[in-house]
């Protein structure tokens, strides 16, 4: 492969702290992302709250000014009252006093808990937005990046807190103490200082013992929390595959409700020790917290004791220096307890932050395919390896598809079809060697112009909860072209079962979504997903088992159908049911990691090499079971029908 051009981070626009990666040229490189402090992850937490509600944004700063000065007001009433009292003033004006610095409190009170009522129930909602930012970005990465194994375990870390709002929810909450301890600790601090420096002093050796242990305890917990993902993962599939109901025809034929059940107990009691491990450490970092705090307390109070016996202190002075030493020590044990409750978000952030990090296909100036001609496809010397596999699954495979060539691509399971297949879609890079399209090589093609080349129907494929017209057009309804649309029903065979829909169109699919949606067996969702490849128009496509969910009759019908649906397009076609190569020009056979034969279903035969073998094996079943008197009726038309052969001498 070549690799040119230089990458540089690029911020996008309405994606908080989301990059990108603008390239000179076509292909480029991967910045490696940086280290995600908790500094600089609470600025990307604020700035995202700034993206999904401004006011969620400004209230984290706003209510520290109330809750400071509450705070504050309650420090200095005592003082003003020994004061008064030692000036001997009148009662009134004492009460005065008080009542006048109570209210103050009482109304800094009010407006902070407000302003928290605010952020706790707009906290939660943050949440979405999150999900939004992750989403986005799996959706936008490099296919072959997302499914590689440190990628998925990124994700699952995330959906970890994802699925828990209360984390985000909390750390919103939870800011606005945060900013005032922290704000609080420094100003106390100062006046500390001020009152008496040696006092100071002792406070200020707390605390670079406290952030040493602190720090200990967040390497700790990060080491921990990294193992949850596996375990998430797997809490994910059994509730996924529990609630659907394709899987539970299976769980309950083969009783496997008890060891689904085992296995979510053996994954929630994984999580369990690990949230076990983290909170042993931070309950012994609690308990050294207090230690140090209890001696710290009592050599203070004793400190001021000394300095008020031998007269160095008034009463008032003491009572003041006495409040400084205990909201100080109240606001820097707050802001210890914050930071510690704020290493969940702060884990979080690091594996969103590396999420969006991750580079992702741009438009970018580079070559436009040519969509008006038919598409020849070429593979030079190209090899492809899985990351952390020993052997190549493609190696060096050298094969050219002509354009408005029809290609049955064979082998057993694993030979490497689909891997090949996409390759050519543009999901994974070649290791070794280059793909060439009509002349050019792929990576020099923008990546969504060149995958409009492309339509596609995989083995896997999947309906989306929309329209069946948005499903069929992947567009809104209104911008579907109905003629392209009635001869993709018609050449599919799905036509008479959307006419047959009271909504026709309208219907709505997926009922995990829609309780009103509207089911469909196997084949009809075959048919319904060969429509949508076919209203494409790509001029290159690429069918995956097509026809694995039809009935024999179904298949043949569509057969029937494929040389008026296929014409003017380069097709691959994937099969395991050999007869169905018949309608291809030309049968290339993988195995071994490479292609071993390679030419016309007759030239094979007539080769009598490995082809012929898997053909002849095929052919002999089928004999075997028509010869049957018990034989299924539904297969015996699929051998009438001509869908398999008889014999190994007849042509596809």
């Amino acid at each position: 492969m070549r690799h040119r051009g230089q990458a540089r981070q690029t911020e996008q626009a309405g994606q908080t702290g989301q990059t990108g990666h603008a390239k000179q040229g076509c292909p480029g490189g991967r910045r490696e992302p940086a280290g995600y402090t908790l500094a600089s992850n609470l600025f990307f937490h604020l700035k995202s709250a700034k993206q999904w509600n401004k006011w969620v944004c400004y209230f984290q700063f706003l209510a520290v000014v109330p809750g400071m000065t509450a705070t504050f007001l309650g420090i200095w009433l005592p003082s003003l009252i020994v004061s008064q009292l030692q000036g001997k003033v009148s009662l009134a004006a004492l009460l005065t006093s008080v009542i006048a610095v109570a209210a103050a409190i009482l109304a800094c009170s009010v407006v902070n808990s407000s302003m928290q009522q605010y952020l706790y129930r707009n906290g939660m909602s943050l949440t979405l937005y999150y999900d939004k930012l992750a989403f986005r970005k799996t959706m936008k990465i490099d296919y072959e990046l997302l499914e590689r194994q440190e990628t998925q375990k990124l994700v699952g870390n995330i959906w970890n807190v994802l699925r828990n709002e209360f984390a985000i929810r909390n750390s919103v909450t939870s800011m606005p103490v945060l900013i005032a301890s922290f704000l609080s600790s420094l100003l106390y601090g100062v006046l500390l200082c001020l009152v008496n420096p040696g006092l100071a002093a002792m406070h200020i050796l707390t605390i670079g013992i406290n952030i040493f242990l602190l720090k200990r305890v967040e390497r700790v917990h990060g080491r921990n929390h990294e193992e949850l993902g596996r375990h998430t993962k797997e809490i994910a599939y059994i509730n996924r595959h529990a609630m659907e109901r394709s899987d539970g025809k299976d769980i309950r034929i083969y009783q496997m409700q008890d060891w689904f059940m085992e296995k979510y107990d053996q994954a929630i009691l994984g999580m369990d020790r690990i949230y076990g491990r983290i909170h042993t450490q931070y309950f012994i970092r609690r308990v050294q917290e207090l230690g140090l705090g209890f001696l710290t307390e009592l050599a203070s109070y004793g400190y001021l004791a000394w300095l008020l016996t031998i007269g160095r202190q008034s009463v008032a002075q003491f009572v003041f220096s006495v409040g400084l030493v205990r909201t100080f020590s109240a606001n820097f044990s707050e802001l210890i307890g914050k930071v510690q409750g704020l290493n969940a978000i702060n884990s979080f952030l690091s594996y969103l932050r590396k999420l969006l990090d991750l580079p992702e296909a741009e438009r970018r100036e580079c070559r436009n395919p040519d969509r008006t001609r038919g598409v020849e496809v070429e593979f030079r010397h190209v090899s492809f390896r899985y990351p952390g596999a020993e052997t190549d699954i493609l190696h060096d495979i050298n094969l050219t598809i002509h354009s408005n060539e029809k290609l049955a691509l064979i082998g057993l399971n694993g030979a490497g079809k689909t891997t090949l297949v996409k390759l050519l879609c543009g999901f994974y890079k070649p290791v070794e060697g280059a793909i060439y399209i009509n002349g050019t090589e792929q990576s020099d093609y923008d990546p969504e112009e060149y995958r409009s080349l492309i339509s596609a129907l995989f083995q896997d494929s999947m309906l989306f909860p929309l329209t069946l017209d948005e499903n069929l057009t992947a567009a809104p309804a209104e911008e579907a072209n109905r003629e392209e649309l009635e001869l993709a029903l018609e050449w599919s065979g799905f036509g008479g079962r959307y006419e047959s829909l009271p909504n026709r169109g309208r219907t709505r699919v997926v009922r995990e979504v829609y309780g009103d949606a509207t089911d469909f067996s196997g084949g009809e969702k075959q048919k319904l997903l060969f429509a949508r490849a076919l209203y494409r128009k790509a001029p290159l496509l690429i069918l995956d088992e097509p026809t694995a969910a039809l009935d024999p009759i179904a298949e043949h019908e569509l057969y029937l159908r494929y040389g008026e649906a296929a014409r003017g397009r380069t097709v691959i076609f994937i099969s395991h049911r050999l007869s169905s190569t018949r309608f291809c020009d030309r049968i290339v056979l993988l195995e071994g990691a490479g292609i071993v034969e390679d030419g016309t279903h007759e030239e094979l035969l007539k080769k009598g090499g490995r082809y012929a073998e898997l053909f002849e094996m095929q052919s002999r079943y089928y004999r075997n079971r028509f010869a049957n008197p018990v034989i299924e009726q539904g297969e015996r038309a699929e051998m009438q029908a001509g869908c398999i052969t008889g014999t190994a001498s007849r042509t596809l």
